[in-house]
């Protein structure tokens, strides 16, 4: 269609999980949004629903070893930031 745009920042069925001492935890279970360049966006939710979780798997700032991210996209200005190392 003419007139769209492409979302500035794409999360496609995100899965980021935690490594316990109970077995794997899995914190962040196929989160998907998008939002376009200019707009703003809230993620809201009971305690411990995921919130901080996602926005730390977004950057990649999971803490390490434990936090992994399982599955699924996250496409900034199109790259995709779960393939990318980290020099990138």
């Amino acid at each position: 269609m003419s007139g769209e745009t492409k979302p500035l920042l794409e999360v496609d069925k995100l899965i980021s999980s935690f490594e316990t001492e109970r077995g794997l935890l899995r914190a962040v279970d196929q989160v998907s949004f998008s939002v376009g360049a200019g707009k703003t966006v809230g993620i809201v939710g009971e305690s411990g629903c995921g919130k901080s979780v996602t926005a730390m798997s977004l950057i990649r700032l999971l803490p390490q070893p434990a936090g992994k991210i399982l599955g699924g996209h996250v496409h900034f200005k199109g790259k995709d930031l779960v393939r990318a190392s980290d020099a990138e």
